[in-house]
């Protein structure tokens, strides 16, 4: 089997959430696609006969290294109204109703020497934040978003130039 060497993708992305550069971030970022399928199994035969997706989902996971205070907010899905003056954020929000939906537009590279773009048109952050400061390290911020559907049941597109 001959191998095209070119198409070996290598390096690190820029991430953007909200039209905001993250800046830079640690361990990279993953895009992780999780389907689920529900198992047909007949009487008839001794194992599955057909499997059918029943769910899709998606997931951007990076670590910050640039905490900013507005990144914090997002992080903890706080309305803008939390950060005052840009340097005080207050945390807890009591609205159940309001939930943030932010862009999420990956750039890395892509075969060839090209670029790959990760476009996601609605995400919201989600699960458990961590904000560990330690002597050893530098603080690195784990955020989670799971990237919602659009209105034509697309999670977003990946572009290769």
């Amino acid at each position: 089997m001959a191998g095209d060497a070119t198409k070996i993708i290598v390096g690190a992305a820029t991430v953007s959430v909200g039209g905001t550069d993250v800046g830079y971030t640690k361990g990279g970022v993953t895009v992780r696609y999780e389907p689920e399928f529900i198992e047909v199994i007949a009487d008839q035969a001794v194992g599955v006969v057909k499997k059918a997706r029943s769910l899709e989902r998606m997931y951007v996971t990076t670590t910050l290294l640039q905490v900013s205070l507005d990144e914090v907010r997002k992080s903890f899905m706080l309305p803008s109204a939390q950060l005052a003056s840009g340097s005080t954020l207050t945390l807890g929000y009591n609205n159940a109703c309001w939930v943030e939906e932010v862009a999420i537009v990956i750039v890395g590279k892509g075969p060839n020497c090209g670029t790959r773009t990760f476009n996601f048109t609605k995400c919201i952050t989600f699960g458990t934040r961590e904000y560990a400061m330690t002597r050893e390290e530098e603080v690195a911020f784990e955020v989670e978003f799971e990237v919602l559907k659009n209105s034509d049941g697309n999670f977003g597109t990946i572009i290769d130039t």
